[in-house]
């Protein structure tokens, strides 16, 4: 029984090490986009300068199998102009939306950050199977 542990524990570790990648690299590519997707004309560059692409990777319960990993893409304009201005550009009523790049760059990637996570977990596994 503990071999068997140990080899589930020795997978999940192998899991979330594929997982962070898929997030670094989801946040990477989401930061690329929104700032070649932007739908403002760039004044001060500071709010297309301040969309970032960001990836956490956080313990819930105090145990490995309940970690989460996520990428998420934001604009960090809050210390710059001392409000969220990009949270004004993103859901202003008075724009509908005409500013809005978010979560259009959410729902682009988000196949790719699920589709990448499956790929992970299933390649994790496979070569833990194979004693790796």
């Amino acid at each position: 029984m503990e071999g068997h542990r140990a080899n589930i524990e020795k997978m999940a570790v192998h899991i979330l090490e594929a997982a962070e990648r898929v997030a670094q690299e989801t946040a990477a590519e989401m930061e690329l986009y929104a700032k070649s997707n932007f739908k403002w004309t760039p004044r001060t560059h500071h709010a297309n300068e301040c969309l970032r692409g960001k990836w956490s990777r956080g313990q819930q319960g105090g145990t490995i199998t309940h970690e989460e990993v996520s990428a998420e893409i934001w604009q960090d304009l809050y210390g710059l102009k001392g409000e969220e201005y990009g949270y004004w550009l993103e859901n202003a009523k008075r724009f509908h939306g005409k500013y809005a790049i978010l979560q259009e760059t959410a729902n682009v990637h988000a196949g790719m950050f699920f589709n990448g996570m499956m790929d992970a977990i299933k390649s994790a596994m496979e070569r833990e199977g194979q004693g790796d």
